[in-house]
């Protein structure tokens, strides 16, 4: 995933976005760190109407003036410096308390022999106007704290790798009592690290990984006697906080988490705005042969997929990723009482680089949600003050969203910086400063007892809380209860299931009753019934443990299937794996593939709840399938279904069942089900052959009825391959399968689709369809014409000859003879052909490495190395690109780009720069290799494939000139074998000249006064 930057917390700019102050640069903050194809500086002011830029640091009054809100919607400030510093998380506790986590720290950490500076303070407002004066160092000293969870009149703290609990025993407001529950969190960065400490629905706590990882074990005294190591690289944590038990999670989350009311899970990195984590991992271990592609569903867009619309002014280093999210962070999900009912259930997250705050409506989408902007164009919150740095958020207990800001001029930690940024001078500005506000509607009136309101409830206050249309309220009603373990609320929380106003209060009525250990089997069953299908599906959830002794209630469940919405027929399809014997629910298991095929997350659970039961949910889904008509057949849903299911039988290598599953797919005779048959076939012969078996071996042991149908598939999808007549869908379709019936029945095929007059898809597709077979006729066919094929169609090529050793030892002898440059592996294939298995071919690859680098090259290099270490001026190696490197590079502003793009230079050395300028065919991108066409008529033109339709070739030249041909016009097609760029710039470039070039290349970014001289050193 992309990586973060700053803090633990807040993700950082996976390709920078930068914001220029005054005299700072405003450095995308919490981002990951990546190659960039390309850089430009990009600024972009969008504002509702134009205005000078503000000279940040400004004070919260004149910062708000710079914000422009949703219309309806104002800012307040809750409280600000001196009484807060750096905020980076807040929770309000039953007894009004504003608990606000300071990380001070950030970004380099406390020097050799200081303190660490994190802080937790306690906030109160004391006079009630909306405003926190009172500020209380609750706990400091710490290092890089990221996240509080009130909890027993205390917290549960998130900071150094650790989890921590502390609490105040003598009424000081200081922290005395401090507990380490949990280490192992790792410690790599101090913006990548464990966070957001969340108590979800079900009585465990969450904690979001900060991508990092690490491997956790319990410290606390009472968990450690069976305490085992824990590794959660990829993925998230959480522990029951009563019992200590604890577990990795799906994830994996940067810094943000946060859930609906339903106990869906959300979280966040740089380029991920919202992604909701659909399939745990504790499910996904039941079938250790299904995979699947993710377990998160990117509820909101992301990376390039995704817009952000800044105020204030932007820069992005790449491009490619100007006006994305490149730092979300922080995301939150709505569910407080004092917004309008539209925005319940919508999500924020907080972009720092952009100085916003964005908001997305979601959807019920299947087991998921979809989302749209909340504006057209518009964010919620905006800033011009370019020291504005939302990092997190939170739902009050007044209904109101509460929003950290860190204002700094700064949000980047140095790791991931440009070398020549390193050393800034400003990267502390702001460490004295810090806000929070709270967001409310405009005119609303607030009810001042509602943050103190369950200080001293009774039982009967919390029973009443927890039909609160406010999730804070409800919430911490229902930790109270957990934490209090008081039995006798049983009776209430048992009538609040079944008499609740709202679905909200019947779902945290089971959920409390199951944290005292109350819930019984009669008030499940009746939950099981309840008008509400969310209602539904927490009982479903909460039944899991019991379906495998109690039948009634397993009954019950059942019982669901044929009425469920896709919500629930998600959760009956993840939840009845829990069952134990999947026997006996074959049919509903399979009629909710059916039902639920349409959603790809549906379909995963499902064949997670049924390891052992593969072939007989196969066989019933086709049952029912042929009786549910035509419409429901012809579905691509379903059709991946069939692809999905037997996938999952072939790694079983159980033979009965596998011969079993070719006998239902040679069923599927009809013309009507040929898609269902290609599928079913692909799904299992590429499972099988990732265990080193074939379709051929079982093949050969079905009934003779069976192989006849077999044979009659196979027949018709070699003459849907041939005919030129068959659409090219259906085509691609065919030879993807005749990669699975055998060489002597698909061979012919397949080598006459390659040599033919086909489209290049075609093409490609039959290369790689032949790429698992070794036949001797392969290679040489493959090999022939290589020059004259286009940079796809080399690239499959090349795929397929190293897909063989004895391929792979033909390629190396095209190589030697100099019919191939070792130039066009590229890097991937390189690495493949220095670590293969066998030691000759190894051998023989090392040494055509060794040679690949001319004399001449080497000399000019060494001649060369003098230029890194001369005083450059970037200035003049401006003219210097402009003279001699524009027609076919872009840099800011400057020339095209008809090579690759070579504007991100944060990570590129001065020694990798002048290795490409003067060996620019070391190592070449496929992509970018020159060709030469001659036309029918006897015209050259030379240049680089951009574009091939399939009925023209285009080339582009430098300058950005094009030419395209049609291939009927082409006479010769060749690649040049070397890159567009010419050898020899030492010619016209002296190493003084190649220093202030390579100077340009590094250091265009500041040469316009944007960024301050004294903060960037040239390089």
């Amino acid at each position: 995933m992309k990586q973060a930057k700053h803090l633990t917390v807040f993700p950082g700019s996976h390709r920078r976005a930068l914001s220029t102050g005054k005299r700072f640069l405003k450095w995308g903050c919490w981002g990951c760190l990546a190659l960039l194809a390309g850089v430009c500086l990009k600024f972009a002011v969008a504002a509702e109407k134009e205005s000078a830029v503000p000279k940040s640091p400004l004070s919260p009054e004149e910062s708000l003036k710079q914000t422009v809100v949703h219309p309806d919607f104002e800012m307040q400030v809750v409280a600000s410096e001196p009484n807060v510093v750096n905020p980076v998380a807040v929770a309000f506790d039953e007894s009004g308390i504003l608990w606000v986590v300071e990380m001070t720290d950030y970004p380099h950490g406390p020097k050799e022999g200081e303190d660490p500076k994190s802080r937790i303070k306690l906030l109160r407002d004391k006079d009630q106007d909306g405003f926190y004066e009172t500020a209380t160092v609750f706990a400091d000293k710490l290092l890089f704290a990221t996240g509080v969870q009130p909890w027993k009149g205390g917290l549960i703290v998130t900071l150094a790798g650790k989890v921590q609990y502390m609490k105040d025993t003598d009424g000081d407001d200081k922290a005395d009592l401090v507990e380490t529950w949990f280490t192992g969190f790792k410690e790599e960065n101090s913006q990548l690290r464990a966070n957001h400490p969340t108590l979800g629905l079900d009585n465990h706590i969450y904690i979001s990984n900060g991508l990092r990882g690490g491997s956790v074990i319990a410290t606390h005294p009472e968990w450690t006697k069976n305490a085992k190591q824990v590794p959660i690289n990829g993925l998230d944590f959480r522990f029951h906080p009563l019992t200590g038990k604890y577990e990795s999670i799906s994830g994996i989350g940067q810094f943000g988490l946060t859930f609906d009311d339903y106990c869906n899970r959300f979280v966040c990195s740089n380029r991920n705005p919202n992604k909701h984590i659909v399939l745990e991992s504790r499910y996904l271990k039941r079938n250790p042969y299904l995979a699947v592609k993710s377990v998160y569903h990117d509820v909101s867009p992301d990376g390039e997929d995704s817009r952000v619309y800044a105020i204030s002014r932007t820069w992005t280093t790449s491009t490619l990723h100007a006006g994305q999210f490149t730092a979300a962070c922080g995301v939150t999900i709505y569910r407080g009482d004092l917004f309008p009912k539209a925005y319940y259930g919508n999500s924020f997250t907080c972009e720092p680089t952009a100085n916003l705050v964005h908001r997305d409506v979601m959807t019920p989408m299947g087991a998921t949600y979809d989302s749209k902007y909340g504006r057209d164009k518009v964010e919620f919150i905006a800033s011009r003050d370019e020291w504005f740095r939302p990092v997190n958020m939170y739902n009050g207990p007044d209904g109101a969203l509460y929003l950290c800001d860190m204002y700094r001029a700064v949000i980047e930690h140095p790791q991931f910086m440009p070398v020549e940024l390193k050393e800034r001078s400003d990267l502390n500005d702001g460490i004295d400063r810090g806000r929070i506000y709270r967001i409310v509607p405009k005119k609303s009136k607030i009810n001042k007892n509602v943050y103190t309101a369950l200080k001293d409830a009774t039982p009967a206050d919390l029973i009443a809380a927890l039909s609160s249309k406010d999730s804070w309220q409800r919430e911490t009603a229902a930790r109270l209860i957990f934490e209090g373990q008081d039995a006798s609320l049983q009776p209430a929380l048992e009538k609040l299931v079944t008499a609740g106003k709202n679905e909200q209060a019947r779902i945290q009525a089971l959920w409390s009753l199951e944290g005292l250990g109350k819930l019984s089997d009669a008030v499940l069953m009746q939950a099981l019934k309840d008008q509400s299908s969310r209602v539904q599906g927490q009982a479903v959830r909460l039944s899991e443990p019991r379906l495998a002794e109690n039948q009634d209630l397993k009954k019950q469940v059942l019982a669901l299937v044929d009425t469920a919405d896709p919500a629930l027929r998600f959760q009956l399809a993840i939840s009845l794996g829990e069952a134990g014997d999947s026997g006996s629910m074959v049919e509903e298991l399979a009629q909710l593939m059916l039902q639920g095929a349409d959603d790809s997350w549906t379909r995963a659970a499902v064949l997670s709840s049924a390891a052992n039961q593969s072939v007989p949910i196969f066989k019933s889904f086709l049952k029912q399938l042929k009786q549910s008509g035509q419409k429901v057949t012809a579905k691509s849903s379903v059709t991946e279904a069939v692809g999905e299911m037997a996938a999952v039988i072939g790694p079983q290598l159980k033979a009965d069942d596998i011969q079993e599953t070719l006998s239902l797919i040679a069923g599927l005779d009809a013309d009507s089900y040929l898609p269902l048959q290609i599928a079913g076939f692909e799904g299992l012969g590429n499972s099988l052959r990732r265990r080193g078996k074939s379709i051929a071996a079982y093949q050969a042991k079905l009934s003779e009825a069976d192989q006849n149908k077999l044979n009659q598939f196979y027949q018709k999808i070699v003459e849907t391959a041939a005919n030129p007549k068959s659409p090219l869908a259906q085509k691609l379709e065919a030879i993807g399968v005749l990669q699975f019936v055998g060489f002597d029945t698909a061979g012919k095929t397949l080598l006459d689709l390659i040599q033919g007059k086909n489209s290049q898809a075609v093409k490609i597709a039959a290369i790689e369809a032949i790429s698992p077979y070794g036949d001797a006729q392969i290679g040489p066919v493959l090999m022939d014409g290589f020059a004259q094929q286009t940079p796809g169609m080399r690239r499959a090529i090349l795929d397929a000859m190293l897909a063989s050793q004895d391929r792979t030892n033909v390629l190396l002898d095209e190589i030697e003879k100099g019919e191939i440059k070792i130039s066009e592996l590229g890097p991937a294939r390189s690495t493949r052909l220095q670590r293969n298995r066998d030691a000759g071919i190894k051998k023989r690859a090392a040494a055509l490495f060794a040679a690949a680098i001319p004399a001449d090259r080497k000399q000019v290099l060494a001649d060369y190395q003098k230029s890194l270490k001369l005083k450059a001026d970037p200035l003049a190696g401006k003219q210097i690109f402009v003279k001699n490197c524009v027609t076919c590079h872009r840099i800011g502003e400057l020339g095209v780009n008809v090579a690759p793009d070579i504007g991100d230079s944060r990570t590129k050395t001065p020694e990798y720069l002048l290795t490409n300028i003067l060996d620019p065919n070391r190592a070449i991108d496929a992509n970018f290799f020159s060709y030469t066409i001659i036309t029918i008529d006897g015209v050259v033109h030379t240049g680089i494939i951009s574009s091939d339709s399939g009925g023209s070739i285009t080339l582009t030249q430098p300058e950005g000139k094009t030419i395209t041909v049609l291939k009927d016009e082409i006479d010769e097609m060749k690649s040049n074998g070397v890159s567009l760029m010419p050898v020899g710039l030492e010619k016209t470039i002296n190493p003084q000249q190649m220093a202030d070039l390579i100077s340009f290349i590094k250091n265009w970014r500041y040469l316009d006064g944007q960024v301050p001289k004294d903060i960037a050193k040239p390089q």
